[in-house]
């Protein structure tokens, strides 16, 4: 591809936020929109995402993007007379000690803020949703039963398919190498001999927006931090396909139905970290860190969810899943624009929760673009909240795979 092109604005990124952001940005009739991805559509970080929709977030911030996202899915429905796969089977959020009681508590108190239902459930009624689990030692069982679960590649390429259907141009397999700006003032981007003059450009480059932003000066507060889950083998007498999302904070798990088998995820006690630069432009093959860690972390961290799980060591995992998130030091997105660069926009730091926000960002970020006020407050999420800071160092790396590690809760 060599020669010039013009836009209106450009999105960086073909993950799930990048596909929303371009679909919302048509929708809001910006005008030409090109949509830069380096390999295909959702093949990056969005396809190894779980991609818990989960509603309520202790992180109040983030709920009004989720439920945008839920919106965002009903319209991609209706506009292709296609189900994407939404999967709603509820959540089920487990509390076995003073502690998480608490927090599943606070919990539902910002269920009732937000006016999204919920129901406490009995230990019968949980050993029916979940046959896998030992119920006695939970002090309090809340059911949420408008949360669902994803195929983020599936949401990924629809975003992308109804922007195309709106006019925007999808450039797959297309490198953006560097932002072009004249003082405070964005103009563009280089894609190897290729060149788009737009004074719109929009970085949902993920794990790799640093790599960008820094050219312009402007560092995204957050790192590339490894995220894990496992699935086990097919046993659907004791992992139903119905059964809902399970949050286990004592465990420091999650948990959800893959086709007759478990999908679970376990925290790190620490977070591998990652230099964006160490990380390929391809991350199908790669490994993230020691390859024996998914057998280390299982030992380390097993134990807390053997607990509830009484069959843990016994049944057979079939797949591994590693990929990165790109975790902030508060846990909130980058989500905005910056007065000292002119047509800058970050969609990014998704924090875990990328997919289910996704719908929220693209369109805070059209609202953004196009002079409106934003559907919510996105002062949480400013890019310059923590000041002047190194996001490549190691120490401020370190600081983003703590964020991860000491997560417990959505």
């Amino acid at each position: 591809m060599q020669g010039r092109d013009t836009a209106d604005a450009v999105v960086i990124g073909g993950g799930a936020i990048g596909c929303a952001v371009a679909y919302y940005l048509a929708k809001a009739k910006i005008g030409k929109i090109i949509l830069v991805e380096r390999n295909s559509i959702g093949s990056g970080n969005t396809s190894w995402a779980a991609s818990l929709l989960t509603k309520i977030r202790s992180k109040k911030q983030i709920i009004p993007l989720v439920q945008e996202t839920y919106r965002a899915i009903e319209a991609l429905e209706q506009e292709t007379q296609t189900s994407i796969g939404l999967r709603q089977v509820g959540s089920l959020h487990l509390a076995a000690s003073t502690d998480t009681e608490d927090q599943l508590n606070n919990l539902t108190s910002i269920a009732r803020s937000f006016n999204i239902p919920y129901h406490a459930v009995d230990h019968q009624e949980v050993q029916k949703m979940l046959p896998w689990i030992t119920v006695d030692e939970f002090k309090k069982s809340i059911f949420m039963p408008e949360d669902a679960f994803q195929d983020a590649y599936v949401l990924a390429n629809s975003y992308a398919r109804c922007a195309s259907r709106r006019g925007v141009k999808i450039w797959q397999n297309a490198e953006v190498t560097n932002i072009h700006h004249k003082g405070a003032r964005i103009e563009g981007v280089q894609l190897g001999e290729t060149s788009i003059s737009s004074p719109i450009v929009i970085d949902a480059a993920g794990a790799w927006a640093n790599l960008l932003s820094l050219k312009l000066g402007i560092p995204l507060p957050m790192a590339p931090v490894r995220s894990n889950y496992w699935i086990t083998e097919t046993n659907p007498l004791l992992f139903p396909p119905e059964q809902p999302i399970t949050i286990l904070p004592d465990a420091s798990a999650y948990a959800r139905p893959e086709t007759g088998a478990l999908l679970f995820g376990l925290r790190e006690k620490t977070s591998a970290h990652f230099h964006p630069q160490e990380l390929p432009a391809d991350l199908h093959g790669f490994t993230f860190g020691d390859p024996e860690d998914k057998w280390s972390i299982l030992v380390d961290q097993g134990p807390k969810l053997h607990r509830f799980f009484p069959e843990f060591d016994k049944i057979g995992i079939a797949h591994y899943i590693s990929g990165v998130s790109t975790y902030t030091p508060d846990g909130l997105f980058i989500l905005g624009n910056l007065s000292e660069m002119e047509g800058f926009y970050a969609a990014t730091g998704c924090s875990g929760a990328g997919v289910a926000a996704s719908g929220g960002m693209g369109r805070a970020i059209a609202e953004l673009v196009s002079g409106q006020s934003p559907f919510c407050s996105l002062d949480s999420f400013r890019i310059d909240r923590f000041g002047k800071i190194d996001p490549l160092s190691t120490s401020f790396r370190q600081i983003c795979a703590d964020a991860r590690s000491n997560k417990t809760s959505g």
